[in-house]
C-alpha cells in the first residue's frame, strides 16, 4: 500500500511540474577536447557595462587560446555589428595566429546569425556553442573576464574614462605570467621565449641552433598537453562526485525548468518549477537534448541535461487515472490555451461575433464563449469550422 501511494504521488504530473528537484545535478561533465597545439582552439566573450571612454569604447571582446591560456583583450562597443566584430576577428588573431580549428562562445545573436556562421563554414572553423541557458561550457573564459575586470579596477581607478588604453599593458602582464593549469606563460608556450621586460633591458635572448629549437618546443607542447589532460581528468572526477548519470533518451518525454522562461506574468514564489512534458527529439550531446517546443516559443530547443528532468506519465503507473488538463502556452510572452474546436458562434448585438471553444485537453463541460478576434493564433480550427459553416470568414456567420 505505501509503494503505491509512494508511486501515485511521484507520477502526479502537478506535484512534478511545481516542486524543486532535490537530487544531485544530471549530466557527468564533459571537458572540451583538448588541442595539441598553440591557437587550434580558441573561445570569446564578450566584457560589457564598462563605461564609456573618449574613444567611445564600452566593451572588451576577450578572445583565449585554449592551449597556453594566451589571451587578447579587444576594445569594441556594446552595438558592435556582427560584420565588426568579424572584422576585429581578422585583424587582431588570423593576422596574429592563423586559421582555427574550433571556436567556443555563448549563443550572442552576433554569434548565432547567417553571416558568422558562413564566415566561420568558409574559414573551416568549426563553431562549438552552448546549449540555451547553459553557459557553464565556457567556464575559462568566464573567469578570465572576471581577472580583466579585477586588473582594469586596479589600473584605471583615476582614468575610468581611458581604460581602454591600459588593455594592452595588461595584456603583456597577463601572458607573461605563469599560468597555474600549464606551469609556463602563455608567451613561452607560443613563441618559445620569454619577452624582455622594463626590468631587463639589457639580457639578451637566448640563441640555440634551430633543430634544438623546435625539438625544444614540441616536448614542452607534448608536456603542455599532458598536464592539461591530467588537470581536466581531475576537474572531472571533482565535479561528477556532486552529479548523476542521465537516463534520458530520444523519444523520452521531459520537464522544462522554468527559471530561464519569461512567464513574469506569475509572481515569483507561485512560479511552477517545471513546464512540460515535451517530447525529446534528438541529442545533440551526451549532455544536451533537442525538444518539441510549441511553434510560438521564441527561445532556442537545445538544452542541457541538468534543465530537464524525465516525466513521470501517471497513467502508465494508474492507468484509470484521469490526467491533468495541459498548462497554457506563451504567446508572444502571455499565457495561451490552446484550441481543440471551434463548436458554435453566435454575434452580439454590437455586432462581434463569440465562439464557443472546446479546449484542448479539457473536458467537453469545461467549454467557453471566446470573441473571435482573440482567435489570430489558432487559425486552423477557425478555418476547420468555417468549412463546416460553408463560409469563408466570420463575415458570413
Amino acid at each position: 500500500m505505501a509503494g503505491d501511494v509512494q508511486k501515485f504521488v511521484t507520477s502526479c504530473t502537478t506535484c512534478q511540474r511545481i516542486k524543486s528537484s532535490k537530487q544531485k545535478k544530471a549530466g557527468l561533465l564533459q571537458p572540451l577536447l583538448v588541442p595539441e597545439q598553440p591557437w587550434q582552439v580558441v573561445s570569446l566573450d564578450f566584457i560589457t557595462g564598462l563605461p564609456t571612454t573618449t574613444s567611445g569604447h564600452d566593451a572588451i571582446l576577450v578572445v583565449i587560446d585554449k592551449f597556453s591560456q594566451m589571451g587578447h583583450f579587444i576594445p569594441t562597443h556594446t552595438t558592435a555589428h556582427t560584420e565588426e566584430i568579424a572584422q576585429l576577428f581578422v585583424r587582431y588573431i588570423i593576422s596574429e595566429h592563423g586559421i582555427l580549428t574550433t571556436l567556443i562562445s555563448d549563443r550572442d545573436p552576433k554569434f548565432t546569425n547567417k553571416f558568422w556562421k558562413e564566415l566561420m563554414s568558409l574559414l573551416g572553423t568549426k563553431l562549438a556553442m552552448s546549449s540555451a541557458y547553459h553557459p557553464q561550457r565556457d567556464g575559462q573564459t568566464e573567469r578570465l573576464n572576471q581577472f580583466v575586470e579585477q586588473l582594469l579596477r586596479a589600473a584605471c581607478k583615476d582614468e575610468i574614462s581611458k581604460w581602454d588604453l591600459h588593455l594592452p599593458i595588461l595584456e603583456f602582464a597577463y601572458n607573461n605570467a605563469t599560468h597555474a593549469a600549464t606551469g609556463q606563460t602563455p608567451f613561452f608556450l607560443c613563441y618559445g621565449r620569454h619577452p624582455l621586460t622594463p626590468q631587463q633591458p639589457n639580457i639578451p635572448a637566448t640563441v640555440q641552433p634551430a633543430h634544438d629549437f623546435i625539438t625544444t618546443m614540441h616536448k614542452l607542447w607534448d608536456r603542455t598537453h599532458k598536464r592539461l589532460l591530467d588537470i581536466q581528468q581531475q576537474q572531472k572526477r571533482q565535479a561528477d562526485r556532486h552529479r548523476t548519470d542521465h537516463t534520458i533518451t530520444v523519444g523520452d518525454r521531459v520537464l522544462l525548468d522554468t527559471r530561464n522562461l519569461d512567464i513574469s506574468h506569475l509572481p515569483s514564489k507561485l512560479r511552477p518549477r517545471f513546464c512540460g512534458p515535451f517530447l525529446v527529439e534528438a541529442q545533440v550531446t551526451p549532455v544536451t537534448f533537442r525538444l518539441r517546443l510549441p511553434a510560438t516559443w521564441k527561445i532556442h530547443n537545445a538544452f542541457h541535461v541538468q534543465l530537464l528532468k524525465p516525466y513521470r506519465d501517471p497513467n502508465t503507473v494508474f492507468s484509470r487515472r484521469q490526467p491533468p488538463p495541459p498548462p497554457p502556452v506563451l504567446v508572444h510572452d502571455e499565457p495561451e490555451y490552446e484550441v481543440e474546436s471551434v463548436l458554435a458562434h453566435h454575434r452580439r448585438r454590437n455586432g462581434t461575433v463569440e465562439l464557443l471553444i472546446h479546449w484542448k485537453g479539457y473536458d467537453p463541460s469545461e467549454v467557453s464563449w471566446v470573441s473571435e478576434s482573440e482567435m489570430d493564433h489558432t487559425r486552423r480550427p477557425l478555418r476547420d469550422y468555417f468549412v463546416k459553416q460553408g463560409v469563408t470568414s466570420t463575415t458570413q456567420l
